[in-house]
């Protein structure tokens, strides 16, 4: 396997690029960032026409992994400079304005150094360009704002050689929407002949003839043709994206749902959820696969369906374990298919038929059981936001967490079945657990689904996952990971649902 690398040296042990011009900082630096960089330190050496078709080749290459330092948000810093703008005041003391500065800091050791690898495989594309890009990359000046000077080098490298190189490794993973999310990539467009390049030419040429003897000031265009990729690592787990709704009676008052009986409120939302996009026009592949939870074997898509999670009212010394409110979750970089469902529900009430498909009669929620869907924001401090919406190292099922099999009984076999959950959920940060069968939380429910009599005692569950073993976990992990988390066999329905431990 062959690879093209482009190293970036930074001169101080700092960033200042932002996501936007009001965004939050952004790390890694973009690989968009760096092809401005490369396109910049060309044309200033009156090269761009040249070896600019080396650039022309690599916007056309997949998004590359990026090896950079281990980083920290840095403190907020107001620089006052002049409004070189401003022409009101002569002086230029009067003309004294803020610039805003939200440093990315480098965690490096004294023996390593602060550099930046961005990483692309060119295996199979035929004689890459190479040595234009490394003249385009030895005459990079800067990386971020003008005050993060760096310079950089490229060169072809090995799978070895990449797997020696130090830093956080982030992966490119072409599944999100968000702009806070994701960092932009150059692109090109084979159909319409649109890219990167040469609209970094037309926004250069809109600066340099913004001035016109006897004319107004001319509008300066900005860069907008790029792409958008969701760049992962475990240093940053992408929190899910999620809508909250409320259950209203017909005064508009919450309506309540037994605790024990959760997967029956799941169900009627996922019914509701699938009638209005079936009634909307949605393809019906989406509404089978997504919507419903249908997986089709035979595509070699990766399968991603939409999770709907009951919310206990827990986290007060008298909260009752009731169901008032629901969560639908979607899998990373579905947040548009998640507004439109969430849009086209709301609003909408919930009635128990339809639902019934793959549950026993004994599980089957009261014909009488009637509510609305109301979506909200949940309340900053209240129990959604902290325990299900927070920030945590450590975290509790309030559900219990529904095994991909049966444990036997043996703590060695329900390790793997525990990791194997982890694993099936997309969490990738390293943890140390423990099980129980008692609740953690007060007035949630054993996971197991008889008493010691054989009567009923637990969760409904629905038919498929009925004799399955179930246990509630205590997850400690290496490094703080937000929420929503649902956990298990049972995790798009309201199992294995976890909040934040006390």
């Amino acid at each position: 396997m062959s690879c093209l690398v482009v190293t970036v040296r930074l001169l101080d042990d700092r960033y200042h690029g932002k996501l936007a011009d009001d965004g939050p900082p952004e790390w890694p630096p973009s690989p968009f960032r760096l092809f401005c960089a490369l396109v910049a330190g060309l044309a200033r050496r009156g090269q761009l026409e040249g070896a600019g078709t080396a650039l022309a080749w690599l916007q056309t290459l997949e998004a590359p992994l990026i090896i950079a330092p281990k980083a920290k948000k840095g403190q907020a810093l107001k620089r006052y400079v002049p409004n070189n703008d401003g022409d009101k005041w002569p002086s230029r003391q009067d003309r004294l304005g803020t610039k805003p500065s939200l440093p990315t800091l480098f965690l490096v050791e004294p023996y390593e150094k602060p550099e930046v690898h961005y990483v692309w495989d060119v295996t199979g594309k035929g004689d890459s360009p190479t040595a234009d890009i490394k003249r385009a990359a030895r005459s990079v000046t800067a990386l971020g704002w003008g005050i993060d000077m760096a310079f950089a080098d490229a060169r072809q490298a090995t799978m070895a050689e990449i797997g020696a190189l130090k830093g956080i490794r982030w992966y490119p993973k072409r599944t999100a929407d968000s702009v806070w999310d994701t960092l932009r990539i150059p692109t090109h467009d084979a159909g319409t002949g649109e890219c990167t390049l040469d609209d970094l030419r037309h926004c250069h040429g809109t600066f340099i003839n913004r001035i016109e003897q006897g004319k107004p000031l001319k509008t300066v265009d900005k860069p907008k043709v790029f792409d958008r990729v969701l760049y992962a690592s475990t240093e940053r787990p992408i929190r899910r994206p999620f809508a909250v709704f409320k259950l209203l009676d017909s005064n508009e008052d919450p309506a309540q749902y037994p605790h024990a009986k959760l997967v029956h409120i799941a169900g009627m939302v996922r019914h509701v959820a699938i009638e209005a996009m079936t009634e909307a026009g949605a393809d019906a592949d989406f509404v089978n696969r997504f919507i419903r939870g249908k997986r089709d074997a035979a595509s070699g898509d990766e399968h991603k369906q939409m999770s709907y999670l009951p919310l206990p009212s827990i986290g007060h010394a008298h909260a009752d374990g009731m169901i008032r409110n629901i969560m639908l979750v979607a899998p990373i970089g579905m947040e548009r298919e998640l507004a439109d469902v969430a849009l086209r529900i709301d609003g909408v009430p919930l009635k128990p038929e339809g639902h019934l498909e793959g549950r026993e009669p004994e599980s089957s929620p009261t014909d009488a059981y009637r509510a609305e869907l109301r979506r909200f924001t949940p309340p900053k401090g209240k129990f959604i936001d902290t325990r299900y919406l927070g920030t945590s190292s450590i975290w509790q099922t309030v559900t219990p967490l529904i095994l991909d099999g049966h444990n036997d009984k043996k703590p060695e076999k329900t390790i793997k079945l525990i990791q194997c959950a982890l694993q099936r959920a997309g969490i990738e940060t390293p943890c140390e657990f423990a099980w129980q069968s008692v609740p953690f939380f007060r007035n949630c429910l054993s996971a197991h689904t008889y008493d010691r009599a054989g009567r009923y005692a637990g969760y409904h569950r629905p038919a498929h996952l009925k004799d399955l073993t179930a246990v509630h976990v205590r997850i400690e992990f290496a490094r703080p990971v937000p929420g929503p988390l649902s956990l298990g066999a049972g995790r798009h329905c309201g199992f294995g649902l976890m909040a934040l431990a006390d």
